[in-house]
């Protein structure tokens, strides 16, 4: 058998694959085990055939004596220490010199593959326990659920920057990362982006937006079952606080856009509102050039953030300066989201110990 390191699930399949050998081979071959233990041990793991027990029988001559009687073949299944690759060369010996053929590559493989955990037959079973055990302590611990953590702001207090930086952040420190925004890019989301549909009323458009928020929800939650820590780029709370806010003079009704957005609300395990001052953000969204957009006003940017404010009372968020530069802001929200993350890692350290 190849010297390949193997994992646990390998490792059990291919323990598996040589007592099925041994299970074939049970019409025309006797198992010659050392004790009465290994017996009881290859039984418990499935192995339903004739055994030979040499330490108890007389020894190598008389269990070759015994085979050579009965018409049978051998399967060699001694230990794999010391005594028992002694006692298989003795049963080698004695079985070829009466013709009895014999199989010893079950022995071998199974040496092989036992030998890391124990060195005997007779601890078979508790082998295949063992990996057993540690294999749903893995299968548990990687899909344990991941996270979903919110990035909320007004335009330029360094939303997608932070998100990206984040991401790079929890990669270098092991977790499996996926970073996302809303408008999303697919279907519903994607409409809402490409402006494609003017003249519609702002109730409308906020519609639009809770109907991508339950797909991309969605999305998110299987992401997070995964285990992945997912970050986003905006949610509910910015609909509440852009569309309540009297964009050209008219607002939506404050009660009715929570109302349409309450089941999202606690999906979340974490939001962070980057909290700036409007003429701040104006002169970063400024100084990268870009052409300004309908929601990048200085009165409505203030109500917005008045608004951002209230909902971070009212459903916990977390409230972050942003006023400092990228980097600095960054490592703020890294150091939150890991406050958040660390029953993540304690979990899979547990799952890891109770494995061992």
């Amino acid at each position: 058998m190849s010297p390949q390191p193997l994992g646990d699930q390998e490792r059990l399949d291919k323990i598996f694959e040589a007592l099925d050998r041994m299970n074939e081979l049970a019409a025309t071959h006797t198992v010659l085990v050392e004790g009465v233990k290994d017996i009881a041990a290859l039984k418990n793991s499935g192995v339903e055939a004739q055994f030979y027990c040499v330490q108890s029988g007389g020894g190598p001559v008389r269990a070759a004596e015994a085979l050579w009687k009965s018409g049978r073949s051998a399967v060699i299944l001694t230990d794999w220490d010391r005594r028992g690759n002694s006692l298989a060369e003795d049963l080698r010996a004695n079985l070829s010199s009466l013709g009895v053929r014999f199989d010893e590559e079950i022995r071998s493989d199974l040496a092989f593959l036992c030998r890391p955990y124990a060195k005997d037959v007779e601890s078979l079973d508790s082998v295949i326990l063992r990996l057993q055990k540690q294999i749903l302590e893995e299968q548990r611990g990687n899909r344990m659920r991941g996270k979903i953590v919110v990035i909320e702001g007004i335009d330029g207090s360094g939303k997608s920057t932070a998100c990206s930086r984040l991401g790079e952040i929890l990669s270098e420190r092991g977790f499996s990362i996926v970073v996302t925004a809303e408008p999303t890019h697919e279907r519903i989301g994607a409409l809402i982006r490409s402006g494609s549909i003017p003249g519609i009323s702002q109730a409308t458009e906020a519609l639009l937006f809770a109907a991508d928020r339950s797909d991309h929800t969605e999305a998110m939650e299987r992401w997070a079952e995964e285990g992945k820590v997912v970050i986003c780029d905006r949610y509910f709370a910015s609909t509440v606080a852009y569309q309540s806010s009297g964009l050209d003079g008219s607002e939506v009704d404050r009660d009715w856009l929570l109302s349409i957005n309450r089941r999202f609300a606690d999906r979340p395990d974490l939001t962070i509102l980057l909290d700036l001052d409007p003429e701040v953000s104006l002169a970063r969204v400024s100084a990268r050039g870009e052409g300004e957009s309908k929601f990048e006003k200085l009165g409505f940017l203030g109500r917005v953030r008045e608004e951002y404010l209230r909902l971070a009372e009212e459903f916990g968020f977390t409230v972050i300066d942003a006023s400092g530069s990228p980097e600095s802001v960054a490592r703020e929200v890294a150091a939150k989201v890991e406050e958040v993350l660390r029953c993540i890692r304690r979990k899979r350290y547990s799952a890891r110990r109770a494995a061992s």
